[in-house]
């Protein structure tokens, strides 16, 4: 027989099927002795008045015959088991009561007289609302497990010996400290706290040990631009070329294409145009304007040459429109056109690089007002609205692996999708020591101990209405700076007030009080699991972050190619934070980094002299002389033009002097009118 989290001892025969309500209001008595044995299991349940007289069948007896004759009923089972080993049938002890009743002979002694286990004395029977309240783990986790000595222990102490022999019987749940032992009193008796509170004021943590090293599984790259090609191989990059070539002939022979659409252009692209492609791009995040036409725009206000030099406008415009990832989209996978770049981050991650002990789980969100099946809103993000992703980072910011929630009828959607979700991210990384922290969403006590079992630590704020939460947590009232810890199966939930009260659980860290100092300089005092929450669960935040300083990401796009913008910004936050960690360059600012990679991906061109055309005109001489002439008695200077002789007519054996010149020519010759457009046709 299984054991519930909080429940009682139960005890039925080899052919009863006793019930657990029946069973905790069982009077327990050997029928020879006329005292009630205040030590038996009953006991604890039921308050004993050794005063009272049970041969009184006073009028004021008769007053409470009916709550007695409910309890006589509750208690007793469809088969019994006499003292004497006989069997006691349920039905015809009722049809005896019920005749007693009838013809008035009944009174509270006679009424117990075919009890289980002869005559039961009225000070023994359940008094309902003086029974003390029972805190019940409201949880199907796995229960704690108990030894077999505290089992035999119980049942020889509760029961006569004729009584065991044909009993079976569980344990009590052992406390929160985990060590199998029941709490008792004084006189050797289970005691009424060790009997009815499953979770416990103390108790121990589990100690797991981290087998793993954070190390960089590839040689350390020298550069940022090797760094960053870790994630853009040879293999995901002949996927996207290949899927895009096919895509813009699929476009091409779309009705409605005409001659003058801009997809009649298109030419198969490369890989040094799209790696051009990404240049571009990832530049825009740098530069940062409203829409790309401006990038190409040659107005005073927007001119900037460096995209027209890489690749004109439509041809950017045309691979944009015809960027795609998968063929084959299939009706049952809603990611199936995002699914190649989501799996080649993630094995890329895996293959490359080793995480730390402290691991953080948590939302992201890509912007995304359009409609889609499985757009999502999350009112304490950034973006509101949008695509959500279930993100495992470190607390730097390095993302190591994330997941895309794509709606109903995923194998991580229905009951218990959280805990999917988790097991799911974790499963690389489980039995190796981790340490993980995550929200509300996600923490119950469930999740703990599965992820326990599974070598790794869990710790994190939790909902005060998660299924497996202690009954008392709500209603317990503390003083600001106060805080009560419950534990269970090395599960530890506490509650602490600040400002507000606080509900956090961990597998990791007990309920010692640490004194930290906050930015104001004040010392403060807080449980140690929330001060090691703050300190590791900001990693996906942190990347987010870095993501929102150089934004690619444009309105009007397809949600997949969006999510490939987002998960090609995430690869070069990720490059970023493994080069400052492991290379022994000097560190670099994002910025610097994201710069690097450019250079690389836009070469600078070489600078072309423009060669100056020539313009040839027939000109007039300029070159002139004064010469005096007589007029009368006086002179007067006249400026004369010096005539050139001309070029053409010079060739043709004429010697003819022109006014005119062609300084387009070398030494800026003479010629006629005639004789210049012959030479220069």
């Amino acid at each position: 027989m299984s054991e519930e989290p909080g429940s009682t001892k139960c005890f039925s025969s080899d052919n009863s099927s006793i019930s657990g309500a029946k069973k905790r209001r069982k009077t327990i008595i050997d029928s020879s002795s006329d005292e009630s044995d205040c030590s038996s299991e009953e006991a604890v349940y039921s308050q004993c008045n050794d005063e009272e007289d049970e041969s009184d069948t006073s009028d004021s007896d008769l007053s409470i015959m009916d709550s007695r004759i409910a309890a006589r009923r509750r208690q007793s089972a469809l088969t019994s088991i006499r003292p004497d080993g006989s069997l006691h049938d349920e039905h015809s002890n009722m049809e005896d009561i019920s005749e007693q009743m009838s013809t008035g002979r009944g009174s509270p002694s006679l009424i117990q007289d075919d009890g289980p286990f002869g005559e039961i004395p009225d000070h023994l029977l359940i008094n309902t609302q003086e029974t003390p309240s029972v805190s019940l783990l409201r949880s199907s986790a796995i229960t704690p497990t108990f030894s077999e000595e505290s089992h035999l222990s119980s049942e020889s102490s509760i029961f006569p010996s004729h009584v065991a022999g044909h009993s079976s019987t569980s344990a009590l749940p052992r406390s929160g400290d985990n060590n199998g032992q029941v709490a008792q009193n004084i006189d050797g008796q289970p005691s009424l706290q060790g009997a009815t509170a499953t979770w416990s004021s103390t108790g121990s943590m589990k100690t797991l040990e981290f087998t793993k090293a954070q190390e960089l599984l590839v040689p350390v790259p020298s550069d940022p631009f090797e760094t960053f090609l870790l994630f853009l191989n040879d293999d995901i990059l002949d996927l996207i070329i290949r899927e895009t070539n096919l895509n813009a002939e699929r476009v091409l022979q779309q009705p409605g294409i005409t001659d003058k659409s801009r997809i009649t252009n298109w030419k198969e692209l490369t890989r040094e145009e799209f790696m051009t492609f990404l240049g571009l791009l990832l530049h825009t995040g740098t530069i940062r304007l409203n829409r790309l036409n401006d990038y190409w725009k040659t107005h005073w206000l927007f001119n900037i040459p460096s995209f027209r030099q890489y690749m004109s406008r439509n041809r950017f415009m045309l691979i944009l429109r015809c960027l795609h990832f998968s063929s084959d989209p299939s009706d049952e996978d809603r990611l199936a056109k995002i699914r190649p770049i989501v799996d080649n981050f993630n094995t890329t991650m895996k293959n490359i690089y080793s995480p730390g002990k402290q691991l953080s789980l948590d939302e992201s969100m890509v912007l995304w007002r359009g409609r889609l099946l499985f757009r999502q809103y999350i009112k304490n993000k950034r973006h509101k609205y949008g695509v959500k992703l279930y993100v495992l980072a470190e607390p730097e910011g390095i993302v190591l692996k994330f997941q895309i929630y794509g709606g109903a009828g995923e194998e991580t959607s229905g009951e218990g999708h959280t805990q999917k979700i988790v097991l799911k991210l974790l499963h690389e990384n489980l039995d190796s020591g981790h340490s993980v922290y995550m929200d509300n969403y996600y923490n119950s006590y469930d999740l703990a101990v599965k992820l326990l079992d599974r070598q790794t630590y869990c710790t994190g704020t939790l909902r005060k209405n998660r299924k497996g939460n202690p009954v008392d947590l709500g209603t317990v009232t503390l003083k600001k700076g106060e805080n009560k810890s419950f534990f269970l199966n090395n599960v530890h939930i506490g509650k602490w007030r600040d400002k507000r009260y606080v509900l956090y659980i961990s597998t990791e860290h007990d309920n010692e009080i640490m004194e930290v100092t906050n930015k104001r300089g004040q010392v403060l005092a807080k449980p140690s699991a929330i001060v090691h929450y703050n300190n590791f669960m900001s990693g996906v935040d942190l990347q987010d972050q870095m993501l929102a300083y150089y934004p690619c990401e444009r309105k009007t796009m397809r949600w997949y190619k969006k999510l490939f913008i987002h998960v090609l910004q995430m690869s070069v936050a990720n490059a970023y934070c493994l080069y400052n960690k492991f290379s022994t360059n000097q560190k670099v600012n994002l910025y610097d980094f994201r710069l690097s990679i450019l250079e690389k991906l836009l070469p600078k061109k070489p600078v072309q002299l423009k060669v100056l055309q020539v313009e040839h005109k027939l000109t007039k001489i300029e070159n002139v002389k004064l010469r005096e002439k007589k007029e009368g008695r006086g002179t007067r200077t006249i400026r004369e033009i010096v005539r050139k002789e001309c070029k053409g007519c010079k060739q043709n054996k004429k010697r003819v002097a022109t006014l005119y010149e062609c300084k387009g020519c070398d030494g800026s010759p003479g010629f006629c009118t005639q004789c210049f457009c012959v030479f220069h046709s």
